[in-house]
């Protein structure tokens, strides 16, 4: 018998309709919009954009980025778009840490110097 990792629960509906439904069930839970944050794919922000179906008042652009009904949208970073509460230790807007590789160098040749017969 092999273990395989439980796939994740497959999305219903469009990117708008699934953080819409997000948001207005963590609303009635009580969470105020301010807290919330929209953590989405590129993929799920680029649906979000251009689908027809999502009236052009419900996204709307300002210094701080995108909000999408009035809850903050951070763009990439994730493989599974979620919406944070604003109950977890996630930072929005925060730098997410660059891994640093080290560069790679080549070695120099050493020349062979053949040996002298005494």
């Amino acid at each position: 018998m092999t273990s395989h990792a439980p796939k994740p629960a497959r999305r219903r509906g469009t990117a708008a309709e699934e953080a819409r439904l997000a948001i207005e069930q963590a609303e009635t839970d009580g969470v105020a919009r301010d807290a919330m944050t929209l953590r989405m794919t590129l993929r799920d922000v680029s649906e979000l954009k251009r689908d027809p179906k999502v009236p052009m008042a419900d996204i709307s652009y300002g210094p701080d980025g995108m909000r999408y009904l009035g809850v903050a949208v951070d763009q990439g970073g994730v493989t599974q778009s979620t919406l944070d509460r604003g109950d977890t230790s996630y930072v929005r807007g925060a730098a997410v840490e660059a891994v640093v590789k080290p560069k790679a160098t080549r070695k120099k040749a050493v020349k062979k110097v053949a040996a002298t017969a005494a």
